[in-house]
């Protein structure tokens, strides 16, 4: 007997430790599926199917963490959620047996699951019971903390509440700052953001590291959206030197590489810095060569108002005629997709009823009895009270009728005498706009001829500045031009003195060369003007920007700006 409760004890102690180190090794694949789904979700998810029969007998700790798995890797892949009941299954037990990192990513995935059931009052409520979690604990997976507010972000977006996705967006990009995995995926969601609001200040910053980074790291076809989208922003906002130097890093990507926001931004870049006719083209092939049934729709409502404006009716009948059928078409879509939604939606709203169709059952058939009851006594009553109330309600429907003809006619005769008086009003007042019409047409020739005499004054003083600069230097210009030529060997910024000196230099041995500039580059600041003349000089990049402390990539930009207006220096 003795030997007999040994065996038992030994066989008890080893298969608790198989159970134990089975356990071990079923997390261990766990993580690794989870970390194969942030990049490669499908796989994923045939992987995590593959061994879905080890978790049929396993503990409840393990099923659920299976299951919260298998809906992270659905999120991942953009598979939308159509039940509620998994989640929340999933939900609940963390809230009793999890720990914090735990409950985070269950809230979050619950936020997701309302998110796609179109329910965002639920949906912002999880996210942000996810966020205060991760504000309150040391383990939390910073990450999915960051995924939060980008998500809240959005939901706010949905609902044109732009203040709090702003406030959202920054408080996204601060998290990530601290835990220094911000990129330019981060700038550019914040970036958007603050140009939903109307900061273009702001969003022009973080549009600006965002391109940045991507200059650091070279462009390709996993950031080209990024650099699409701030193309656009800097188009919108009249950036003309930043918009083009996004266009040409998007020129030289492979035209299989290009991102779907490509055409319809390019577009926008074209019609405003190069010509609406290119943009006609751009928008001409978006139109021939996509599947897209939106962006057929935005195509041909824009070149039907293109060849409106160039008179070319014919051309614009025929888009307007394809405007129309693809916008029937996105109709067609759109009630797809709202019947899609509300199928959701039912689903979602059933599962909830699932959970509480038991407690509600007892509940209904008690409710029905006393309906029921209550009905057949209300009847009888009703039906004796009925005959004398209805007489009583006819004759008094007959007197209130008489009544309000009377009050209808008076209110008709006053309001004639109303809408004479307003008649005149409007008269009176087409007279005094016609009067301030001719008035402001008066005064726009005024200044018109005001800055036509600024601008002969400014072209005075310019020239008179410039011959007294060119009086001081007398006969030592390429002494001066030599001067600067070796202060470039080493890094020395010139001041304001020693800049309009060499600029003096420069308009005495080069007489022609500041007119030129102005004619060919138009509004020239003078910051390139400086970059200009040493370029004239025969000073390389590197010597400019020891002469100008200005930033490497802005002083390349602008002399291949100026050689395609002038031609290589020999």
């Amino acid at each position: 007997m003795k030997h007999l409760f040994q065996l038992v004890f030994i066989a008890t102690m080893l298969f608790a430790s198989c159970s134990k180190q089975q356990n071990e090794t079923l997390l261990v694949q766990l993580s690794d599926i989870k970390a194969m789904g942030d990049t490669l979700p499908k796989v994923a998810m045939q992987r995590l199917d593959s061994i879905k029969p080890h978790f049929d007998n396993e503990s409840e700790y393990m099923r659920n963490k299976f299951a919260l798995l298998d809906i992270r890797l659905h999120d991942k892949a953009y598979i939308t959620h159509t039940s509620i009941k998994p989640i929340k299954g999933v939900c609940g037990y963390f809230e009793e047996n999890g720990t914090a990192a735990e409950l985070q990513e269950a809230y979050y995935y619950m936020g997701s699951v309302y998110r796609d059931l179109n329910d965002y009052p639920n949906a912002v409520t999880y996210f942000l019971k996810s966020a205060e979690i991760a504000e309150s604990d040391n383990y939390i997976d910073s990450s999915l903390w960051e995924c939060t507010y980008s998500q809240l972000s959005y939901l706010y977006n949905q609902q044109f509440n732009y203040s709090s996705a702003l406030d959202a967006a920054i408080k996204g990009l601060d998290i990530a700052e601290k835990f220094n995995t911000s990129n330019e995926r981060t700038y550019i969601n914040t970036s958007t953001a603050y140009f939903e609001s109307g900061d273009t200040t702001n969003a022009t910053t973080l549009c600006n590291k965002a391109i940045n980074n991507i200059l650091g790291n070279g462009i390709s076809k996993s950031n080209a959206d990024i650099v699409s989208k701030a193309m656009y922003h800097y188009t919108i906002t009249n950036q003309y030197l930043h918009a083009g130097l996004c266009y040409e890093l998007l020129k030289s990507l492979p035209k299989n590489e290009l991102p779907r926001n490509y055409i319809p931004n390019v577009a926008v870049y074209l019609e405003r810095f190069v010509s609406a006719d290119s943009a006609a083209i751009t928008m001409s092939e978006l139109y021939e060569t996509t599947n897209s049934i939106e962006s057929k729709y935005d195509a041909a409502r824009w070149l039907t108002r293109y060849y409106v404006a160039k008179g070319e009716y014919e051309k614009a009948a025929d888009y307007a005629i394809n405007f129309i059928n693809a916008n029937e078409a996105v109709i067609d879509k759109r009630n797809f997709e709202h019947t899609t939604n509300a199928n959701n939606f039912y689903r979602y709203r059933r599962d909830k009823e699932q959970e509480t169709a038991i407690m509600e059952n007892a509940a209904q058939q008690r409710f029905w009895t006393l309906l029921v009851a209550s009905i057949s006594i209300i009847l009888l009553l009703v039906g004796a009270v009925h005959y004398y109330r209805r007489k009583n309600q006819l004759l008094g429907i007959i007197l209130n009728m008489e009544e309000n003809i009377k009050q209808a006619k008076a209110l008709i005769s006053i309001r004639e005498k109303e809408i004479e008086k307003e008649e005149s009003e409007i008269e009176k007042k087409e007279k005094e706009l016609a009067t301030l019409n001719a008035t402001n047409s008066k005064l726009t020739n005024q200044l018109e001829a005001a800055e036509n005499d600024f601008r002969m004054l400014v072209a005075q003083n310019r020239e008179l500045t410039k011959l007294t600069l060119m009086n001081k230097i007398a006969g030592n210009a390429k002494d001066i031009i030599e001067k600067v030529k070796k202060a470039a060997k080493g890094k020395y910024h010139l001041n304001d003195d020693e800049w309009k000196e060499l600029l003096g230099a420069i308009d005495k041995e080069y007489p022609e060369f500041t007119y030129e500039v102005n004619a060919k580059l138009k509004k020239v600041s003078e910051a390139q003007m400086r970059v200009c003349c040493l370029w004239k000089i025969g000073l390389t990049g590197p010597q400019i920007v020891n002469l100008t402390g200005y930033p490497r990539q802005t002083v390349w930009f602008r002399i291949k700006h100026f050689e395609e207006a002038f031609g290589k220096e020999e």
